[in-house]
C-alpha cells in the first residue's frame, strides 16, 4: 500500500498543454486614461434616487461611443431595459458558436462617513503610485474597458471574425441584475442562441494566495456557490426589563445563531476543487502532494483539514454567516420581536431547499421562523469542465500573455452575471486578468478600490489575445 502511495505521489502530474509567449502589444497611456475617465462616472447600483442613476448611465454610455468609435461602427448595440448593453460583431462562418464576453457596468456606492478614508477621492479616476484609484477601477469597469480596448485595436488593424463576437453589459449587476444580465440572457434565449463559451467577472491571478505554491496562479472559476439569505425571527410578550422572563425573544434568537455557529453544513469536495487539486498538486512539496495525489485514500482527512482552516474552508463548506441583529427600542424594554439575517453561500450539489431544511434541523425551535430574504437568490451553477474548448482557450490566452504563471480550475464563491447565462451553454467560466495579492482583497467593494496600471495593460492583452484566437483565427473544435 505504501509503496502505491509514493508511486502515486512520484508520477502525480498534469499533462502540460504548450503554449509560446506572444510578444507584448503596445498600449497608448491613453488607454489609462479612458479607464480613469470611465471611474470618474458614478454609475452606482441603486434602488432609490432613479433619476440621478439613470444621468450617470447615459453619460457612461456617451462616453463609450465618445471611445470606442470603430465599435459602435462596427458592431450592432441592442440596449435592453434602456441600460444593459448587447454589442454583436457577426462572424462569416455561421457553423461556429459565438463567444460571450460579460462584464457590468454598475458600482456599489461608497459607504457613507468612509469618503475621507480614500488615499484618492473614490470616484476621481486618479492615476498615482502606479494604480487607477475610484470606486470600480477593478469590479468592473477594468474588464468592460480592456475587452472594448481590445476591439477597438483588432478593428484598428482590419481584422475581421469568423466565429461571432458577443459582449454584454449589465447594469445592475451590483444590485441581482435582474434587470440587466437576466433580461440580456432572456432576450439571447429568445433568440435561440447557442455560445460557444461564457467569460464573465470572477477568480484572479493569486500573488502567494495558495499555500505551498511560489508561482502565480491564475484561476478560472469553473463554478460559482449559490446564494441564499435567510431571516430568522422570534416573537414574544414585551414589558419592562425589570420583569424578563426566562428565555427573552434575544435570548432565543440567540441560541438559534449559536447552534448554527457550533453546527456547520457539513464539508465536502466538489469537482472544482478537485480540477484545483489535480492542476496545482504537482507543484506542491512532496508532504501536500503525498495527500492530493492519493485523495481515494485521503478525502476525509483532507477534507478535515481544509474545513478547520479558516482560509480554506470556503472551498469545501456550505459557509453560514449571520450578518444582522434587529431588536427592541430602549434598554429597559422587552422587544416583542427580534430579527436576524443569516447568509450562505451554498458549495455545488447543494439546494436552497436542502440548506433550508438543514438550518430548520440545526436550530430545532418551532418558536424561531425561517422565512427567505434579500433581493438576491441562486442555487449553484453547474460545474464547466476544465477539458472543454472554452477553458482551453483562456489557459492559452492567460499563458500567452503571461508565460510566469501556472493556471488551474477554481470554485468562485462570490455571484456574478454568470448564473443567468447558464442555460446558453455548458462552457460558462469566471476569470479577471489581474494579479491580486491577498490583501488587496479588502479593497473589493471596500475603501480604496485600485487597480495597477501593468495589470489593466495585461487585460487589455489578455482580451486581444482571446478574441484573436477564438474570434478571428478560431479552431473549430468537437467538444464546443
Amino acid at each position: 500500500m505504501l509503496a502505491v502511495l509514493v508511486v502515486n505521489t512520484l508520477t502525480f502530474s498534469l499533462p502540460g498543454r504548450p503554449v509560446e509567449a506572444v510578444p507584448e502589444l503596445p498600449l497608448a497611456d491613453e488607454a489609462v486614461n479612458r479607464l480613469s475617465r470611465a471611474v470618474q462616472i458614478p454609475t452606482v447600483s441603486a434602488r432609490v434616487d432613479m433619476h440621478h442613476r439613470d444621468a450617470n448611465f447615459a453619460k457612461f454610455h456617451a462616453f463609450l461611443r465618445e471611445s470606442f468609435p470603430k465599435v459602435h461602427k462596427r458592431l450592432s448595440l441592442t440596449p435592453i431595459n434602456e441600460f444593459g448593453l448587447l454589442y454583436e460583431w457577426p462572424g462569416s462562418d455561421v457553423s461556429l458558436k459565438p463567444v460571450l464576453l460579460l462584464s457590468h457596468q454598475d458600482v456599489v456606492p461608497i459607504e457613507p462617513g468612509t469618503e475621507s478614508d480614500w488615499q484618492y477621492p473614490p470616484f476621481s479616476g486618479e492615476q498615482a503610485e502606479g494604480y487607477v484609484w475610484g470606486r470600480g477601477a477593478w469590479d468592473d469597469k477594468s474588464t468592460l474597458m480592456a475587452s472594448l480596448e481590445a476591439l477597438e485595436m483588432l478593428l484598428a488593424a482590419g481584422e475581421s471574425p469568423k466565429r461571432t463576437l458577443m459582449l454584454a453589459f449589465g447594469h445592475d449587476e451590483e444590485v441581482g441584475g435582474e434587470q440587466g444580465a437576466a433580461a440580456i440572457a432572456q432576450y439571447l434565449q429568445q433568440q435561440e442562441k447557442e455560445l460557444a463559451f461564457v467569460l464573465d467577472e470572477g477568480a484572479v491571478i493569486g500573488m502567494g494566495l495558495v499555500p505551498g505554491v511560489e508561482q502565480p496562479v491564475a484561476l478560472i472559476a469553473t463554478a460559482e456557490k449559490g446564494y441564499l439569505t435567510l431571516k430568522l425571527t422570534t416573537k414574544g410578550q414585551g414589558g419592562h426589563s425589570s420583569v424578563p422572563p426566562a428565555v427573552t425573544v434575544v435570548g432565543r434568537l440567540a441560541k438559534a445563531i449559536s447552534r448554527l455557529q457550533d453546527h456547520p453544513l457539513p464539508a465536502s469536495l466538489t469537482q472544482p476543487v478537485i480540477d484545483m487539486f489535480t492542476a496545482l498538486g504537482p507543484q506542491l512539496p512532496f508532504e501536500k502532494r503525498f495527500w492530493l495525489a492519493n485523495l481515494w485514500l485521503f478525502e476525509s482527512l483532507v477534507v478535515s483539514k481544509m474545513a478547520g482552516n479558516r482560509s480554506m474552508h470556503s472551498h469545501v463548506r456550505t459557509t453560514t454567516a449571520p450578518t444582522m441583529l434587529m431588536a427592541g427600542v430602549k434598554e429597559n424594554v422587552l422587544p416583542q420581536t427580534a430579527e436576524a439575517i443569516v447568509n450562505f453561500r451554498l458549495l455545488p450539489g447543494q439546494s436552497r431547499d436542502n440548506v433550508i431544511k438543514e438550518v430548520r434541523n440545526i436550530i430545532n425551535d418551532d418558536q424561531v421562523v425561517i422565512s427567505e430574504a434579500g433581493a438576491i437568490s441562486s442555487e449553484p451553477s453547474p460545474v464547466s469542465s476544465s477539458n472543454s474548448y472554452g477553458y482551453r482557450q483562456l489557459e492559452k490566452a492567460i499563458r500567452q500573455v503571461n508565460p510566469d504563471v501556472l493556471v488551474a480550475p477554481s470554485l468562485l464563491f462570490g455571484a456574478t452575471d454568470s448564473r443567468y447565462y447558464t442555460g446558453l451553454s455548458k462552457q460558462v467560466f469566471r476569470f479577471t486578468p489581474i494579479r491580486v495579492v491577498a490583501k488587496d482583497f479588502g479593497r473589493l467593494h471596500g475603501t480604496n478600490e485600485r487597480i495597477a496600471i501593468v495589470d489593466y495593460k495585461n487585460a487589455i492583452r489578455f482580451y486581444y489575445q482571446l478574441i484573436l484566437n477564438t474570434v478571428i483565427n478560431p479552431e473549430q473544435v468537437a467538444d464546443e
